[in-house]
């Protein structure tokens, strides 16, 4: 198939540190090309792949993007796969399916996609798919022999539970680092700060080989957002390191862990008393399996191409007349002939 992947114009491809987002648009591309596709890439700037062509976004407003994928896009596509949403809000002649990230999708689009059963469930009222974000396992370090302390790693934010994880390090007496962009200053001085010491430490933001070290050698890592959390990477992560991941049952936790239901906790004090009863967590090369077979970029490609199909057999899209997509695409046109002002 040739295969357009539209992502977002706030972090390249594929991101150094943080970035879900991109991370799947990076997997995805990578393995779909390694089966044989044509994939177009439409990225931000000092984004890489080994797509068969990719498009650098020239500007960072999303009108403008448009027109540059309008007038970029390759002929003959087969499917579009937009992580960004201003493609298929367009409604191009092409079939095109939408997915959030996140939780919700603003406005209307034929073919919305969500990374987890709940999050389509919940935000999504039912309508469309559900298909879950994977890794590529050979970019985790896995270990059986762990270190002492105990990891969060994720933004700075409240919403995370930065402070409750930091509860649960003083109710086990156990060792913590934090590990994550900074991204409420206010939060971080009021609740993370004052605990920070010997036994309480925060590294900052951390990618590639630093991250991998920390994921591999925690005695577990504390997932403790408070959030309806959309899917959570570092579930996959943590365990793709051997590493057990203690998380509330929020969102779409339940649902990445609902194979380990050990690993759900309700409360800190349930979390500690989990860290406290270590020997009752699975395995390392347990939870190594478990990442492997249901949330590896294969097993995530198989799902889309399997998505993709069904959207081209089935004419699930309908192309519709007058739209965005073809008022932007007649304008440049106009523009282009010389019968712009």
């Amino acid at each position: 198939m040739r295969i357009a992947q539209i992502s977002t114009n706030t972090i390249p491809v594929p991101p150094r540190d943080y970035g879900g987002t991109q991370r799947t648009v990076h997997y995805l591309t990578e393995e779909l090309v390694k089966r044989g596709h044509e994939v177009f890439l439409f990225a931000k700037k000092g984004s890489t792949s080994n797509a068969t062509k990719t498009f650098e976004y020239e500007s960072d407003d999303p009108r403008k993007q448009l027109d540059f994928i309008i007038k970029h896009l390759p002929p003959d596509i087969d499917i579009i796969h937009d992580h960004y949403g201003i493609v298929a809000k367009a409604n191009p002649p092409i079939p095109t399916i939408c997915q959030s990230h996140s939780k919700s999708i603003k406005g209307r689009v034929q073919i919305p996609v969500y990374v987890s059963k709940f999050i389509l469930r919940k935000y999504g009222k039912r309508r469309g798919y559900a298909v879950h974000n994977g890794v590529r396992m050979s970019d985790y370090t896995f270990r059986t022999a762990k270190q002492s302390y105990m990891l969060f790693l994720g933004r700075v934010i409240k919403e995370k539970g930065v402070h409750l994880a930091i509860k649960v390090a003083k109710e086990t007496g156990k060792k913590l680092i934090i590990a994550g962009p900074l991204n409420d200053k206010s939060y971080y001085n009021a609740r993370i700060k004052p605990h920070l010491g010997r036994n309480i430490r925060y590294v900052g933001s951390v990618g590639g080989k630093r991250k991998r070290e920390l994921l591999a050698n925690a005695s577990c890592v504390l997932f403790t957002s408070t959030w309806d959390e959309p899917f959570g990477f570092v579930l996959v992560e943590s365990m793709a390191s051997g590493t057990p991941v203690l998380g509330f049952k929020k969102g779409g936790v339940a649902e990445v862990l609902r194979g380990m239901p050990q690993l759900l906790c309700r409360t800190t004090s349930g979390m500690a008393a989990k860290i406290k009863n270590r020997q009752q967590l699975p395995t390392a090369r347990r939870l190594r399996r478990y990442a492997r077979t249901r949330y590896s970029d294969i097993v995530m490609t198989d799902s889309f191409l399997k998505l993709y199909r069904k959207v081209l057999n089935n004419n699930l899209y309908k192309i519709p007349k007058n739209t965005l997509w073809n008022r932007r695409k007649a304008k440049l046109k106009t523009t282009s002939d010389g019968g712009g002002r």
